[in-house]
């Protein structure tokens, strides 16, 4: 079998290919070829490490599930369990947490053994999970090649079979959603009735907050509003936001960097308030941001800087694009004027 051209091949390309995944997530069959390949690109190196650093940071359970226990397991995440006393008229963040927590338990119980195969045979039922702490940021593949960045803080499910390919997600990701040849959909949920279903494309979805906020970056995106019967479709630049409380919702035009850019790395400032550092700052860090003079919380800057998973770091670097004092007691930051 003739070998593809992998010279120009990037870190993604590696990543993605079924060959250089077997020779990565099976070290135990040796692949003479790599090896060689290797030592005659030299210059590839560093790609090649960091494809690997993709596929191993992978951290996944796998499962193969019946029928009866996937319908069971989306009966729990997505209706509530009954017989736990008596149901809010309200979801809360604590209900969601308890599901989840059920979730992770009907999932360690259906566990079967076995590892990643999903390259080689027919598509099978799968469910994976991964999650992050605070200060944490995760890039890893799904078994159908769709590359997710998940931010800190956040939780992600994941489930394929038959026609579609279906997410659960609380907190903020980056989806790079891979288009497969049987045209599965690809749809998002958050667990604020709000669901994202697209093909194969680029966007954000961030549930943190009062609000949902879904950015599309590329491609084209389907949004449904459960209990409103409405259906949005987002065109790349379209921005979505979600009121948690009342369920209203407003679409509009932004520039979608300044939404997405973090699972770059980056922070793209633009008319980028204080307001919004302290959410950054609370989300990401998990600090709370005190500014007795709520005016400042108006100021504004625009630029750009580097995203380090280190808060002490973080606020030193705001404190300077602000020029304000920030001063640090535990988990809360005071502001000030120098």
């Amino acid at each position: 079998m003739a070998r593809k051209d992998y010279s120009s091949y990037t870190a993604r390309d590696f990543a993605l290919d079924e060959d250089f995944q077997q020779w990565v997530l099976q070290p135990a069959t040796r692949n003479v070829f790599w090896e060689r390949w290797l030592e005659q690109h030299p210059e590839k190196e560093n790609d090649v490490r960091e494809a690997r650093q993709l596929l191993q940071g992978i951290s996944f359970t796998s499962f193969q599930l019946s029928s009866e226990q996937k319908d069971g397991l989306w009966e729990a995440i997505c209706g509530g369990l009954e017989g736990e006393g008596p149901t809010p008229q309200e979801p809360t963040r604590t209900n969601w947490w308890q599901l989840w927590k059920y979730a992770a338990a009907l999932l360690l119980g259906m566990l079967i053994a076995g590892g990643w195969y999903w390259w080689k045979a027919e598509p099978k039922n799968t469910i994976l999970s991964s999650h992050t702490r605070l200060g944490e940021v995760k890039t890893f593949l799904l078994p159908d090649s769709s590359e997710v960045t998940l931010n800190a803080n956040s939780r992600l499910l994941y489930a394929s079979a038959g026609k579609q390919r279906e997410v659960w997600i609380d907190g903020e990701a980056f989806f790079h959603v891979k288009h497969t040849a049987s045209h599965q959909k690809f749809i998002v949920h958050t667990y604020d009735n709000v669901h994202v279903e697209v093909l194969g494309t680029q966007f954000n979805v961030n549930s943190t907050g009062k609000e949902v906020v879904v950015v599309l970056q590329q491609g084209k995106i389907q949004l449904n509003i459960e209990g409103r019967n409405t259906s949005l479709a987002l065109q790349p630049g379209d921005i979505v936001r979600y009121n948690k409380q009342d369920g209203d919702f407003t679409k509009s035009s932004v520039n979608a960097d300044q939404y997405v850019s973090w699972h770059t790395g980056r922070l793209v400032m633009e008319d980028y308030s204080l307001a919004d550092a302290a959410t950054f700052m609370q989300q990401v860090f998990g600090k709370t941001i005190i500014v007795p003079d709520t005016q400042l919380l108006k100021y504004k800057v625009s630029g750009s800087m580097p995203i380090i998973y280190n808060a002490d770091t973080m606020l030193v670097q705001l404190e300077k694009v602000f020029r304000m004092k920030f001063n640090q007691k535990g988990d809360e930051v005071w502001i000030q004027k120098k």
